[in-house]
């Protein structure tokens, strides 16, 4: 199976083409441009480098949220643009997952932080096992000390939220009446990656073939649809 995937999450694009579990060709993108700007343009050069056409592919993934209320929109535009024109089914994967899946192997828990900006973070706390996903919490939005206050036990701490609160984290978590012991992730495994993605429709097949729409999951309302309601309750 030949899926391509897409990841517009954060400011990087990531893209991953796999056939099935092994990547024919994976990029990252970070720039000043808007992900409008190029992500077409990583799907081109992804297809013109391992020879292939859409009509070669088996279908389509993409990051469905939390992440850039932009971004995200833009990703699964344009994976639903193409497998409407190609036919071929598509699937939206968590961002966190996208982080997460990349320690799948990891024995301790797994606390994903993405940066969710006004001192928030987008958390969810996973556990597996041998590679396989044994359970994980709820996906929310909100504050670093909240998130922290799930964990019991020491942790290994990934994304972009996990970089920007990481003296925070360390120094909640070194409290006495705390006293966990907290593990980072290198740089290079803090963004939501493409190849990820593939990883959990690879252990859930299934979800390439559900009917449900493809929508984003923001976990929070926008930063205009609070200024809006704000607005209207002081008219």
């Amino acid at each position: 199976m030949k899926i391509l995937a897409i990841s517009t999450a954060e400011k990087e694009s990531s893209i991953a083409l796999l056939k099935d579990e092994n990547p024919l060709y994976e990029a990252v993108w970070a720039s000043k441009q808007t992900h409008s700007k190029r992500i077409m343009d990583m799907i081109a050069l992804a297809l013109n480098r391992t020879s292939l056409k859409v009509d070669d592919l088996d279908g389509f993934v993409v990051a469905k949220g939390p992440g850039s209320f932009t971004g995200l929109r833009i990703g699964i535009a344009s994976v639903k643009g193409l497998a409407f024109a190609a036919s071929k089914p598509c699937a939206g994967v968590s961002s966190l997952d996208g982080i997460a899946w990349q320690f799948s192997f990891v024995s301790m828990p797994l606390c994903v932080m993405m940066d969710a900006q006004r001192g928030e973070v987008y958390s969810a706390v996973y556990n597996f096992d041998h590679g396989r996903l044994v359970n994980k919490s709820e996906e929310k939005a909100l504050s670093p000390i909240e998130a922290l206050g799930l964990l019991k036990e020491e942790t290994l701490f990934a994304g972009s939220g996990s970089v920007v609160y990481k003296e925070l984290i360390k120094t909640e978590l070194s409290k006495p009446e705390l006293n966990i012991k907290a593990n980072f992730a290198p740089m290079f495994q803090n963004k939501v990656k493409a190849s990820a993605l593939v990883q959990q429709i690879l252990q859930n097949p299934c979800l390439m073939t559900q009917k449900d729409p493809l929508t984003p999951e923001y976990l929070r309302k926008s930063d205009a649809q609070i200024n809006k309601k704000q607005t209207l309750t002081n008219v």
